[in-house]
């Protein structure tokens, strides 16, 4: 497993770096570390000789605090954008872990210029790492809707994550677009009640629970673990109940896959793996099957 490991010396990219090392498994990886320098005039060679400097520090510091935690990792000095070369270099590697921000950028949530432009654009997986959340073992969310992309991706996170003490959650979301009665029921009597069972909408409403169940089970057989393994299935828009409970739940990461979509419906909604993305409160896994 190539792994590729971006750092420009900033505190989001260290957060990054020791969140990868908790977060990824240890077994059959090759790590390198790049910082990509920006390209200065070809007959400005004092600066050039400053920036290469210290980009070789800000690596050097990088493999020093990897290797203190026990991680052997290479390193590569690269010069131009920076988003447009490490999407040129993810198609060496199976994965690219960016920090959420990087340096300069304001000090709000979301992504940076850089981390945006990898998740979208990257060939292969991308790993938005954040500050992990436990001190002791990963809490792993790992929403499914039982389509061939998600299941990849789920065959996928074993060699990809460290699942040895890990608690995984498998999440399934029912998209509930209709409205129901809501508080109104109350005051519905017994008869009203016998016949809200035979209604069409409620018994549509039981069919998707039994087939979360079944979407969960499915995914639950394809992980490597038997233990540590819970279920979480709600209702409403798939983003916002897998933010929500990213958030409530204490997690480390979220694990979805990367459907690559670039149709308008994407570009003017956004993708679920989009939001989960931008808004999650912890590291987030996209998973390209072709990575």
């Amino acid at each position: 497993m190539r792994i590729l490991i971006s750092t420009d010396g900033s505190k989001p990219a260290a957060t990054a770096m020791h969140a990868a090392g908790r977060i990824l498994s240890p077994l059959d990886r090759e790590i390198d570390v790049v910082c990509v320098m920006p390209e200065v005039r070809a007959n400005n060679h004092r600066a050039s000789d400053k920036i290469r400097r210290r980009a070789a520090k800000i690596l050097e510091d990088a493999r020093c605090a990897l290797a203190a935690e026990g991680i052997s990792a290479g390193v590569r000095l690269e010069s131009g954008s920076p988003a447009r070369t490490l999407i040129h270099l993810s198609t060496g590697y199976d994965l690219t872990v960016v920090g959420a921000k990087s340096r300069g950028d304001v000090p709000v949530g979301g992504l940076g210029p850089v981390a945006s432009r990898i998740m979208e654009h990257s060939v292969s997986s991308v790993l938005i790492a954040r500050e992990t959340r436990n001190d002791s073992g990963l809490r792993i969310l790992v929403p499914v809707d039982g389509s061939d992309i998600a299941l990849r991706a789920v065959d996928q996170l074993a060699p990809l994550v460290d699942l040895s003490t890990a608690d995984v959650t498998l999440m399934h979301v029912v998209e509930t677009p209709w409205l129901h009665a809501g508080p109104d029921q109350e005051w519905l009597g017994i008869q009203e009640e016998v016949e809200e069972r035979d209604d069409p909408q409620v018994q549509l409403g039981e069919e998707f629970e039994r087939e979360a169940e079944a979407v969960i089970e499915e995914t639950r057989i394809r992980l490597p673990v038997r233990t540590g393994v819970t279920r979480v299935i709600e209702r409403g828009l798939p983003a916002d109940a897998i933010l929500a409970e990213a958030d409530s739940g204490d997690y480390d990461l979220v694990v979805t896959a990367a459907s690559g979509a670039t149709d308008l419906k994407h570009q003017m909604l956004g993708c679920v793996s989009a939001k989960i993305a931008w808004n999650a409160p912890c590291s987030v896994l996209l998973v390209r099957s072709g990575g």
